[in-house]
């Protein structure tokens, strides 16, 4: 079987340890990451942290996840389909956005929670200029701002920063 892209929710937040693993086997994998400004010692530090904890993205195919599964050196539990439960796996194009757009780790990257339907209201357009350039999602208005949200159909929803509609296409 050929290889796809996988979410994995990772417990007691041991994505590290899960990702040396995949590297050893040579699965390509992608962890989520934002700038954080931090306060510390009276001086303004920026930290680079997970987008969403304990989220893992990997390149596999689904025997290998049945083996690590069962081997349980890090325990884990990959994102799967409703009606058959088994490993739920996602489209490249739609993984090439997400992570085009949470590679950026901007610091006002808003990470919206689980893809849920209410999200998939709108037109679809695409970013022609900006940081986020060749990005395809669908534009919504969030704290007064224009955003695009892209999505890995139910694992999760991210919102840029703010798009000028100049930079923006229909679909």
């Amino acid at each position: 079987m050929d290889p796809a892209w996988y979410a994995l929710k990772v417990f007691y937040n041991r994505v590290l340890p899960l990702q040396a693993i995949c590297t050893k086997d040579a699965w390509q994998t992608y962890v989520p990451m934002k700038i954080e400004e931090v306060f510390v010692a009276g001086t303004i530090k920026y930290v680079e942290k997970q987008l969403v904890p304990s989220l893992l993205f990997v390149k596999c195919t689904p025997d290998w996840l049945q083996e690590q599964r069962k081997k349980d050196e890090v325990p884990f539990m990959a994102y799967h389909e409703a009606e058959s439960y088994q490993p739920r796996p996602i489209p490249e194009l739609e993984m090439q956005m997400f992570m085009m757009v949470t590679s950026t780790k901007d610091k006002d990257l808003l990470f919206l929670g689980g893809d849920k339907a209410v999200w998939h209201q709108g037109d679809r357009v695409r970013v022609t200029g900006g940081v986020f350039k060749g990005a395809e999602g669908i534009v919504k208005r969030i704290k007064k701002d224009r955003r695009l949200v892209v999505t890995v159909g139910g694992v999760a929803a991210v919102a840029t920063s703010y798009i000028h509609p100049s930079f923006l296409e229909k679909i």
